[in-house]
């Protein structure tokens, strides 16, 4: 029985051996055809190695590529082993001083808060996360003051006269000390800016190819590198979609469809030709694009130096009105351009046709360059709507906040920045949205498909009693409308919230008083009344409005319930007190009376108490012919010496004497206690 056994599994093993080899060999034989199949597909026409249209974007995107189409994912430096893709977020903050674009209130009121929302609460499960990002901030002088120092670190770098950086101190911050695998680090570095640049916008380029962030680059910890603007907002999807190939840069707009491509190539071969060579494919073949860039680190360099150099040739060379005679190149593209020996149904498009948005303007140079660099440098290539979403209406389908990267705020910003509603939002949410809504429309034609987007997301997040969907209409308005409320100071903890008096904090013994910040919110809602009010000088119906809700809110009993936490007896500096600084706010900078002692607790934190004073000391209790300290010196000559010494109004002074314990009439004590 044996013998038989051993002889039939011999048998059977031979048998299902031939059986194995033939299906391999089947198996083999299909996937090489397969294979050549794919081959001769993706690389026919002009659209090879391209996602091109968008339900293969969306696919892409939704599910990603696995780990195997990676180019050398995580096998960059040593140190503890990450087996994710290692991203490194960067932007430019520009100096505070000279910012007219306000391009750095960009970054406090988007950028950053959105980076530390990922970092803080969007990491639902780190285990399935794909991605591991990182942040680096190229701030500029004073720009790198308003980074939040509690989430971003100054970067490591060499204490010696010549700047250079201490590679091996970078690669210990960046690899060996990060004692956490999943941690996400955020750091920054100031980095001055080139002189010589009419081009505001290759700033935010020019630091790429920069100290520190050449060396970052050396280290060669990361996979791939997304540049993105400030005014843009980070999503989920930076954690779980992996980037593959040479890299994603975000969809959108970017010129007129079948003219701009043409330009682009024509300047590219004629002014660039020499220095780029060949393009890797036709000028039409990618789609349209927009400015954000997700680019692997092995061709980085050579793609940012491309972007570089074509961005500053378009925009010296390329819109040039002094070129082509006597009405120059952008009074007649057509005529100039002459591109009818390749495509003379172009020329017949551009004759009579002047440069400006969106045929052809100067203005996004940066944009053109960004197609020149992808079309040269990036062979294994895909246009995805995860970047740049909302930017233009071509990518402003709303969609999963984890399948998003990056919104970029082009066009919403305005909204907040000119548009922003007034106080009403605090108290009557909905009312004040939809007031909004038709002022856009009336007033700004132009940002109604982006308003009418974002409002209705709005309305939406105000009248809903359950959760709003995660999607990036309404992350985005969340963040947008925690802005206004923020701007009125209102407390966006629960959105019907005031600061007014019956939502003041109900002590034991019945007195109402306030949080030590309720001043800084009630001050900033008092001034933004005032400044609408100062806006519609010549609209004399709508200024009359304002001064009355401005006189309405300096009136209302929190400003008095404010008064508890100000300290008119504490000493402002060596020779002056707080209550002279009050007076100080009303007699120079003409503040109000009722209201300057928000302006001098703001301004000089010596002023606040760190506890409200449980009850408001009566006037009526003050004795000016009792003795100051038992001396000859009556209470009211201690008075007038604190009024004319430190110029302390008659009441502040008063009120300091007996918070201190001086100069109560002792008739008016023992009438209070009985």
């Amino acid at each position: 029985m044996t013998t038989m056994l051993n002889r039939s599994s011999k048998f059977g093993a031979k048998k299902y051996k031939h059986i194995f080899i033939g299906v391999a060999i089947s198996i083999l034989l299909s996937c090489t055809f397969l294979n050549l199949f794919q081959l001769t597909n993706s690389s026919s026409g002009d659209h090879a190695g391209i996602a091109t249209t968008p339900s293969q974007m969306d696919e892409f995107m939704i599910h990603p590529p696995p780990h195997s189409t990676k180019i050398a994912a995580g096998n960059h430096a040593p140190g503890k082993k990450i087996n994710k893709i290692k991203t490194l977020v960067t932007t430019h903050l520009p100096a505070v001083l000279g910012d007219s674009r306000n391009i750095k209130g960009h970054y406090q009121n988007y950028l950053g808060p959105s980076w530390k929302r990922l970092v803080e609460e969007n990491r639902r499960n780190t285990g399935r996360e794909t991605v591991l990002p990182d942040f680096f901030i190229a701030c500029v002088d004073d720009g790198c003051d308003r980074i939040d120092k509690d989430l971003c670190t100054p970067l490591p770098m060499a204490n010696n006269e010549a700047g250079t950086i201490d590679k091996q101190m970078l690669r210990n911050f960046l690899v060996n000390d990060r004692h956490d695998t999943n941690r996400m680090l955020c750091y920054y570095a100031q980095v001055p800016e080139r002189k010589n640049q009419d081009y505001v916008f290759i700033h935010s380029l020019n630091f790429l190819e920069m100290e520190p962030f050449t060396s970052i680059l050396d280290v060669g910890y990361y996979d791939y590198i997304l540049r993105t603007d400030a005014d843009a907002l980070l999503f989920p999807g930076l954690l779980n979609l992996a980037p593959s190939g040479s890299g994603w840069i975000g969809a959108g707009e970017y010129g007129e469809e079948g003219l701009t491509d043409h330009i682009v190539r024509h300047f590219s071969e004629t002014l660039l030709g020499s220095k780029l060579g060949k393009p890797l494919r036709s000028a039409t073949a990618s789609p349209s694009m927009q400015s954000t860039f997700y680019i692997h680190t092995s061709v980085f360099q050579k793609f940012v130096s491309t972007l570089i150099m074509a961005t500053n040739t378009l925009y010296w060379q390329a819109f040039d009105r002094k070129k082509g005679g006597p009405e120059g190149m952008c009074a007649n593209l057509g005529k100039f351009l002459n591109m009818a020996d390749r495509y003379e149904n172009i020329t017949r498009q551009l004759m009579g046709r002047q440069c400006g948005w969106p045929l052809w303007h100067k203005g996004v140079a940066s944009l053109y360059g960004t197609r020149i660099a992808a079309d040269y440098v990036l062979d294994n290539l895909t246009v995805t709507p995860a970047l740049d979403a909302l930017a233009t209406s071509m990518n402003s389908v709303d969609r999963s906040i984890y399948e998003t990267i990056q919104v970029h705020l082009l066009v919403t910003k305005k909204i907040y920045n000119e548009h922003s509603p007034d106080v009403n939002i605090c108290t009557m949410q909905t009312e004040t949205i939809r007031r909004l809504r038709s002022s856009i429309a009336r007033n700004a034609g132009s940002l109604k498909p982006w308003s009418d987007t974002l409002l209705n997301a709005m309305e939406t997040i105000s009248n809903s009693t359950s959760m709003v969907p995660k999607t990036i209409h309404h992350e985005t308005a969340a963040v947008f409308l925690k802005l206004f409320r923020e701007q009125h100071g209102c407390n966006w903890t629960h959105p019907n919230e005031l600061w007014v008096d019956e939502n003041l904090t109900q002590h034991d013994d019945n007195t109402k008083v306030v949080t030590v910040e309720s001043y800084e919110a009630v001050l900033k809602e008092i001034e933004w009344s005032n400044k609408k009010a100062a806006m519609f000088q010549k609209d004399y119906e709508t200024k009359v409005e304002y001064e009355k809700e401005y006189d309405s809110l300096i009136h209302r009993p929190i400003v008095k319930e404010t008064l508890k936490f100000f300290c008119s007896g504490c000493a402002f500096s060596d020779k002056a007190s707080c209550g002279s600084r009050k007076s100080y706010f009303v007699t120079e900078k003409h503040k109000l009376r009722s209201i300057a002692h928000l302006y001098v607790m703001k301004s000089h934190p010596q002023c606040v108490r760190e506890k409200a004073k449980k009850y408001s000391v009566s006037l009526d209790a003050f004795c000016g012919n009792c003795k100051f300290l038992g001396s000859e010196i009556t209470c009211s000559a201690r008075l007038t010496y604190l009024m004319t010494t430190y110029y302390m109004e008659e009441e502040d002074s008063k009120e300091s004497l007996l918070e201190n314990g001086y100069c109560k009439d002792p008739e008016y004590v023992q009438k209070a206690r009985s």
